[in-house]
């Protein structure tokens, strides 16, 4: 009789699945001969050009992930590209080409060096960016010798996946079909390659260890609940483990019949209480999972996404026709689409937005659309236009002034006229709103409240502004997480206001899809959630549940 061998790790999902285990070994990239290169000159053309090849694979995962497994998901793939735009990472890039290296060996360094500077500093968040960084040294190389890293395939039966580590890239790219669940000797919870499995319901282990290849092949039973993978259980473990997963298998299938019984009701608390429930996307790819999830209309349409995707500012007209195509294919529906919200954590070069000590707290959303009007009034016109074609409404995010959402007004009428002197036509009554995102909009919101039609709580931000907290941070994330009274008192304060005026209010950030905080926010009185895609049938479930 085998061995039983129990293994504790972090588990990263709450799935269970039973498979043989198929150990990986991942090819490296080869560096070549890092010690003659042609010439500098020829290097840095080498350099460019495998640059420009990952940014476009990049951009095409980025693509391929928002598609198969959510936007937040595929906002790990911007992040890649950024810090492969990262100043300080290509000036030692370039630094180490110009002293004599060659371009494999000046990335193979200095991806290395910038990676373990990131260690050296004892933060967890930090720690998980150096992660990244090596996942784009990898995307370099293999872009060097023009060849692009292929989905993992393994021609064997469904297994369970062992390796010492998978990039956010490997994750993305894993045969679903095929790969029942991974483990991997390290990472953590927080690891953008734990929270791609999250999304994929792939059940995953991190931070095991090293496991002994002796295992390669045997059965094993994966309980990423608790954190465990038994490797050779007995006959009375894999029956217990397995008669455990299909009871659980069997309670979500029911849940999940009961909310597409409900799907298209609308979504009313026991008292009686109506809640729209709308969905967050950022392109009409999304459109047809939203409508066949229930959503009532789009809480939030985010624009910026197409300026990213796009290597130079995107025309008028290009704007339109995207935002006419959401607005038809939403037949009716609202369409709520939200400004530019560059800067921060979002960036496109074209913007020359400067290199800032706290971008969270600079230039961004409407601060820089204000900087460049005529950027602004395009974007405008072509929502307006739009608005012939749907129930279109504009909003405007990081208002935490009267005077800004009246210089964004003043704009708006400038393109109203703009557009009525081209003889376009346009809805002339076009819903009106702004973004609650910082403690001065909520503390404002009275006066605000007179200025438009409608609030959209972005609870991100104005969590993070309110607690003084990178939600980003896993040192300090748990704050967030922990203290939402605070905000909720400020969603209450900009409730209160924008209703005595007689609008509206939605939220449309992680706390619209908390079920936790569901009963608290229709006690407060929202009006509308606004929320992901596969968040949308859970969320109208849980308002049907409230008091």
């Amino acid at each position: 009789m085998k061995e039983v061998k129990k293994i504790r790790g972090v588990g990263v999902t709450s799935l269970k699945v039973g498979a043989r285990l198929h150990f990986i070994k991942k090819e490296k990239s080869s560096i070549g001969d890092k010690d003659k290169p042609s010439s500098p000159e020829r290097e840095l053309e080498r350099f460019g050009k495998a640059k420009s090849r990952a940014t476009d694979q990049l951009i095409d995962l980025e693509e391929r992930t928002r598609r198969v497994i959510g936007k937040d998901e595929a906002e790990i793939f911007e992040i890649h590209r950024m810090l492969l735009d990262d100043e300080d990472l290509n000036q030692a890039i370039l630094e180490k080409i110009d002293k004599g290296s060659s371009c494999e060996g000046a990335i193979e360094y200095a991806c290395l060096e910038y990676s373990n500077m990131l260690k050296s500093l004892d933060d967890p968040y930090l720690s998980e960016r150096a992660s990244d960084i090596l996942d784009i040294k990898e995307q370099l190389l293999s872009s060097l010798d023009e060849k692009e890293k292929k989905d993992v395939k393994i021609d064997t039966s469904p297994y369970i996946l062992v390796a010492v580590d998978l990039t956010p890239t490997e994750t993305a790219r894993l045969e679903k079909d095929k790969i029942l669940g991974f483990v991997t000797f390290g990472g953590s919870s927080s690891s953008h390659s734990a929270i791609l499995a999250r999304a994929m319901g792939i059940p995953a282990l991190v931070g095991t260890g090293a496991i002994d290849k002796v295992y390669d092949g045997a059965y094993a039973l994966l309980d990423a609940s608790d954190g465990t993978l038994i490797i050779n259980p007995t006959n009375e473990e894999k029956d217990r483990f397995l008669e455990q997963r299909d009871k659980e298998e069997r309670i979500a299938r029911e849940h999940e019949r009961y909310l597409r019984s409900i799907m298209n009701k609308p979504a009313v608390t026991r008292s009686g209480y109506k809640i729209m429930i709308y969905a967050n996307i950022e392109s009409s790819r999304e459109i047809s999972g939203a409508i066949s999830n229930g959503a009532e209309g789009i809480g939030l349409l985010r624009s910026e996404m197409l300026y990213m995707s796009k290597k130079s500012l995107p025309t008028e007209e290009e704007l339109f026709l995207s935002y006419k195509e959401i607005a038809e294919k939403m037949e009716g529906r609202r369409v709520i689409i939200r400004t530019l919200d560059i800067g921060a954590d979002k960036q496109a070069p074209y913007f020359n937005i400067p290199k800032e000590e706290n971008p969270a707290l600079g230039l961004r959303g409407v601060r820089v659309c204000l900087r460049d009007k005529e950027m602004f009034k395009s974007q405008l016109r072509a929502i307006l236009r739009a608005s012939y074609y749907g129930r279109v409404s504009v909003m405007i995010p990081m208002i935490v002034s009267v005077s800004e959402i009246r210089e964004c007004k003043a704009l708006i009428n400038d393109a109203m006229r703009e557009l009525r002197e081209r003889k376009e036509s346009f809805d002339e009554k076009i819903e009106i709103g702004i973004m609650i995102e910082t403690p001065a909009s909520a503390i404002m919101s009275e006066e605000l409240a007179k200025e438009v039609d409608f609030f959209s709580v972005g609870t991100n931000d104005l969590s993070q502004y309110t607690l003084a907290t990178d939600r980003q941070n896993p040192s300090v994330s748990h704050i967030c997480e922990e203290n939402a009274e605070p905000v909720l008192r400020l969603i209450k304060m900009a409730t209160d206001a924008i209703h005595k005026r007689g609008g509206w209010i939605g939220v449309c950030g992680e706390m619209a899809a908390d079920l936790s905080l569901t009963q608290s926010l229709a006690k407060i009185g929202v009006d509308e959630l606004s929320v992901s895609v596969p968040y949308l049938l859970g969320i109208r479930g849980k308002v049907s549940e409230c008091i």
